[in-house]
C-alpha cells in the first residue's frame, strides 16, 4: 500500500503528462477489449454445448467429387428398403436428425406469424444443451402435439403471459407448448423459433434435412470418417457418401454447403482484421505510454538519480517504476471499461459488434492487461534508466542519442501505423462505394418484394388447397394487373438470389468439351420484365429441353470462338441434352466480390403462377412507391391477412454488402482513435521539447528571429518525422491492400489521392495538435524565459 501511495504522488508531481497518458491508455485498451471480446465470442460459437468437442454434423460427398459437399442427414430421406443408418456405429454414442423449415407460418387466435420451424426427435434438447427455462428435457417433443420455443419468440407470440400450455395451428395440427428455450451463454450457430415432433413434418422435399451425432469420449473425426469412407449409397446413377465434419469448424467453414437459412456463417476475415487492428491500437496506445513515460523519467532524473546514490538497488526501482504503471493502468481499465459501456448502443446499432461472453473472461482479460501490461511497458523505461550513469542524471542531462533516437523512434512507429489505418480505411470506404454504385445488369431501383402465398409445409396436397390457392393468387394476379402503381410483376427469386440453392448447381459441357458447374435455374418469363434483362432470342424456351445461357456461361462453352448451341447435362437418369435458344447480357447474381456464375436458364409453365406462385416481385411507376405499399397491404389484408413484409430490391442488395460497410465503418472509426491517440503522444512530446527550448527561443528573438521563423525552425522536426512515417507507411498499406484484394474479383483501383488524402490529415491534425504550442513559445516574451531558464 505504501508503494502505491508513493506512486500516486509521484505521478500527480506531473498532472498534465499522467492525464495525456491515461487517456491515451484509456482509450487504446477499450478498443482491444471491445475487439477481444467481440474475436472470443466469435471463436466460441457453439461452446455453450457441454460436449461441444464430441459433436459432429453428417456432409454428403458426391462420388465423382464433382459437386460442393452439403450438409445432409444420414437418414432414410429416400425411402430404401433395408436401409441402414451410417451413424449407426459403435463410435456414435447418440444421434438426432432435423428437418429445417424457415419462411413458414403459424397461427395463435386467428393472427398469422412467420415462424423457423425445426422438425425433430426427443434426442435433440437431450445432445445440445439448449438452456430450458421451462420444460422436461428428457420428456420434450415425446408426442406429436407438443412443441418448444425460443423466449424471444414466445414474447412475440404472446408478450409478457406465461406461454407453458398454449396453443398454436401448425397446418391444421394444434400443438400446445411444454417447453422454453432461453438465451445461450455463447452464440449458436443454429437458429430457429420453434421446435416440433419430427412425426408432424418427417419428409418434405424442399426443405433441409441435417443429422448431428454425439461421439463417444475420446473419437475424433478421422475415426469416424475413415469407417464411413467405403460405404457408398446410390441416387439414380450417382453414387454418394457421407463424412463428418465438427460442430466447433461449422461456423467458420465455407467450403461445405449449409442449406439455406438454417445456419449462421461467421466470417473469418472480418475476425482477423479486426484481430490485426487490435494488435495495431495495442501497440500504439503502448508505444504513446512508453514515450510519454520516457519524458516523465527525464524530468525525474535527479530524483532517480538521488535514490541510485542513496543505494537503491535495481529492483527497488523497478518495483517502484512498476507500481507507477499499474496504478495508471488500473485508472485506464476502469475508463476503458466505462467507456465500453457508455458507447454500447454504437457497438451494436452501428458497428455491429455483438459479443456473447461471461463474466469469467471479462474478468480473466481484465485481470491479465492489469498485471501484464504494466510488466510490459515497465521494461523500456527501466532498462533504460538503469544503463544511464548516474551523474547524468543528478545534473539533468539528457543523451543526445536517447534524445533523438527512443522517442522519436516510438512516435515515428505510432504514425507509420496511423498512416496505414487512415490508408486502408480510405481505400475500404472506396471499395464500398465502388460496389454499392456498379452496374449489376440489372434493373434495382423500385422493384418491391412481399409475400402473399408463402412456402407451405404441409404433408399433402389436396384438391380443395390447389383450388384455394389458385382462388386467392388469382385475385391477386388479377388486382395487380388492373393497377395503374405497377409496369410489370413476377414471382420467385431475385437475380442476387438465384446462386443460394444448393440444389441449382449441376454439371453441363458443350458437346465434346470439359464438365463445369453451373446455376440451372427455372424463371418465368415475366422475370425478364420486372428486371429489365434483354434477351438476344427468336422465342422464349418452350420446354424444359431448351434453354438461355448468360453471358459467362457462353464464354465457358464457346469452342474456338463459336457460341454453343446445345449443352449436356447429367441427371439421375444419364446425360441429356439441351437446345440453346438465346442469350443474355451479364448480370450479376453474386456478391462483387467473387467472379459471377455461368447460368443456365429453363422456363416455369406459367399455370405454376397460380398454384405455387413464390414471392411477388413487382416494378412500381417511379414516384409512386408509397401508394403501392399502402395497395399491396391493403390487397394483403384482403386477401391472406397475418403480418405484411414487404423489402425492396436495392434495400437487399445493399444489405448483401453490409459486411464491407461494417468492415469499412469499423477501420474508420478505430481509425479516429488511433489519430486521437498519436496526437495526444505528439503534444506531449513536443511539449516537453518546447520546455526545453524556451531558452533557445528566447535569444533567437533577442537576435532578430521572427516568430513566423522560430514557428518553422520548431516544425521542422516533427515534419521530418512525419514525412518519413509516410514514406514507411505507404508500401507497407500498398502491400497490405494488394494481398487483402488480391482474391476479388471486382476492386476498385488503389489510386494515388487515397495516399495523398491520408498525408494531408495526418499533416493537417499534427500542425494542430503543435502549433498552438509553438506560438505560444514564440511569443513569450524573451526576458521572461532567460530569467526563469
Amino acid at each position: 500500500m505504501k508503494i502505491i501511495l508513493l506512486a500516486i504522488r509521484s505521478l500527480m508531481r506531473f498532472r498534465l503528462y499522467t492525464v495525456i497518458n491515461v487517456l491515451g491508455l484509456a482509450l487504446s485498451l477499450a478498443c482491444v477489449i471491445i475487439i477481444s471480446r467481440y474475436v472470443y465470442s466469435e471463436a466460441t460459437t457453439d461452446h455453450f454445448n457441454k460436449n461441444h468437442e464430441r459433436m459432429f454434423l453428417s456432409v454428403r460427398h458426391w462420388g465423382d467429387q464433382k459437386q460442393k459437399a452439403v450438409l445432409f442427414t444420414t437418414d432414410n430421406a429416400l425411402l430404401k428398403k433395408n436401409y441402414v443408418n451410417p451413424l449407426d456405429i459403435p463410435e456414435i454414442e447418440q444421434r438426432t436428425s432435423f428437418v429445417s423449415i424457415s419462411n413458414t407460418e403459424i397461427k395463435v387466435d386467428e393472427k398469422l406469424f412467420k415462424a423457423h420451424i425445426l422438425a425433430t426427435d426427443t434426442f435433440f434438447l437431450r445432445i445440445l444443451d439448449y438452456p430450458l427455462i421451462a420444460g422436461n428435457r428428457e420428456q420434450l417433443l415425446s408426442t406429436p402435439q407438443e412443441a418448444v420455443v425460443t423466449q424471444q419468440f414466445a414474447r412475440r407470440l404472446f408478450g409478457k403471459e406465461n406461454p407453458v400450455g398454449k396453443s398454436f395451428d401448425y397446418n391444421g395440427n394444434i400443438l400446445t407448448i411444454k417447453g422454453i428455450i432461453g438465451e445461450t451463454e455463447t452464440q449458436s450457430s443454429l437458429h430457429f423459433d420453434v421446435l416440433i415432433s419430427k412425426a408432424l413434418q418427417w419428409r418434405w422435399p424442399p426443405v433441409n434435412y441435417f443429422s448431428i451425432a454425439l461421439a463417444h469420449p475420446g473419437v475424433d473425426s478421422k475415426q469416424i470418417n475413415e469407417k464411413l469412407k467405403g460405404n457408398f449409397h446410390k441416387a439414380g446413377s450417382k453414387s454418394f457418401f457421407f463424412q463428418v465434419m465438427p460442430l466447433d469448424k461449422l461456423y467458420m467453414d465455407k467450403a461445405i454447403d449449409k442449406g439455406q437459412d438454417t445456419f449462421r456463417q461467421g466470417n473469418a476475415d472480418s475476425v482477423k482484421i479486426l484481430t490485426f487492428v487490435a494488435i495495431l491500437l495495442l501497440v500504439i496506445g503502448v508505444f504513446n505510454f512508453i514515450h510519454i513515460s520516457s519524458v516523465v523519467i527525464i524530468k525525474r532524473g535527479r530524483e532517480l538519480g538521488m535514490k541510485k546514490v542513496f543505494g537503491a538497488r535495481p529492483m527497488q526501482l523497478f518495483i517502484q517504476l512498476y507500481a507507477e504503471n499499474w496504478v495508471l493502468t488500473a485508472i485506464a481499465l476502469f475508463i476503458g471499461w466505462v467507456f465500453i459501456e457508455i458507447t454500447q448502443p454504437i457497438q451494436v446499432n452501428q458497428l455491429d459488434i455483438i459479443a456473447t461472453v461471461g463474466a469469467t473472461f471479462n474478468l480473466l482479460l481484465t485481470l491479465g492487461l492489469l498485471i501484464g501490461l504494466p510488466l510490459l511497458i515497465t521494461l523500456y523505461p527501466f532498462f533504460n534508466y538503469s544503463y544511464r550513469q548516474t551523474i547524468r542524471s543528478l545534473q539533468g542531462i539528457t543523451p543526445g542519442k536517447n534524445k533523438i533516437g527512443s522517442r522519436s523512434l516510438f512516435l515515428v512507429a505510432q504514425y507509420v501505423i496511423t498512416c496505414c489505418l487512415i490508408i486502408s480505411s480510405l481505400f475500404f470506404m472506396k471499395q464500398l462505394d465502388f460496389m454499392l454504385n456498379a452496374d449489376l445488369g440489372y434493373r434495382t431501383l423500385d422493384i418491391i418484394k412481399a409475400w402473399f402465398m408463402r412456402p407451405t409445409s404441409q404433408m399433402s396436397y389436396g384438391e380443395e388447397d390447389k383450388k384455394r390457392s389458385e382462388a386467392v393468387s388469382s385475385a391477386i394476379r388479377d388486382a395487380i394487373q388492373a393497377s395503374p402503381l405497377f409496369q410489370s410483376f413476377s414471382y420467385g427469386e431475385s437475380p442476387y438470389e438465384l446462386a443460394d440453392d444448393p440444389f441449382s448447381r449441376v454439371k453441363m459441357r458443350a458437346l465434346g468439351g470439359e464438365w463445369h458447374e453451373v446455376l440451372q435455374v427455372k424463371l418465368y418469363n415475366s422475370f425478364f420484365d420486372v428486371y429489365e434483362i434483354p434477351v438476344s432470342a427468336d422465342r422464349y424456351p418452350q420446354s424444359e429441353k431448351e434453354v438461355l445461357i448468360n453471358e459467362t456461361a457462353r464464354k465457358l462453352f464457346s469452342q474456338q470462338g463459336q457460341a454453343p448451341t446445345e449443352l449436356e447435362t447429367e441427371g439421375y437418369d444419364g446425360v441429356n441434352s439441351l437446345l440453346i435458344k438465346g442469350f443474355t447480357p451479364e448480370f450479376q447474381v453474386v456478391h462483387l466480390s467473387q467472379h459471377n456464375q455461368p447460368i443456365v436458364m429453363t422456363f416455369k409453365d406459367v399455370q405454376n403462377e397460380l398454384f405455387w406462385p413464390g414471392k411477388l416481385m413487382a416494378s412500381i411507376v417511379p414516384g409512386r412507391r408509397q401508394e403501392a405499399i399502402q395497395f399491396l397491404k391493403e390487397l394483403h389484408d384482403k386477401t391472406i391477412g397475418g403480418e405484411f413484409e414487404y423489402t425492396f430490391v436495392e434495400d437487399e442488395i445493399s444489405a448483401m454488402y453490409e459486411k464491407d460497410r461494417l468492415v469499412a465503418r469499423i477501420y474508420s472509426v478505430f481509425t479516429l482513435i488511433s489519430i486521437l491517440i498519436s496526437s495526444m503522444g505528439l503534444f506531449s512530446l513536443s511539449l516537453f521539447d518546447i520546455q526545453q527550448r524556451y531558452k533557445e527561443i528566447a535569444i533567437r528573438k533577442v537576435n532578430g528571429a521572427t516568430v513566423e521563423t522560430i514557428i518553422n525552425l520548431l516544425l521542422r522536426k516533427y515534419y521530418r518525422l512525419l514525412g518519413l512515417s509516410f514514406i514507411i507507411a505507404t508500401p507497407l498499406s500498398w502491400l497490405a491492400i494488394t494481398k487483402y484484394m488480391e482474391n476479388f474479383a471486382n476492386k476498385a483501383p488503389l489510386s494515388w489521392w487515397i495516399f495523398a488524402v491520408a498525408f494531408l490529415i495526418t499533416a493537417c491534425i499534427s500542425l494542430l495538435t503543435l502549433i498552438w504550442q509553438i506560438r505560444k513559445a514564440a511569443r513569450t516574451n524573451p526576458a521572461i524565459s532567460i530569467k526563469t531558464e
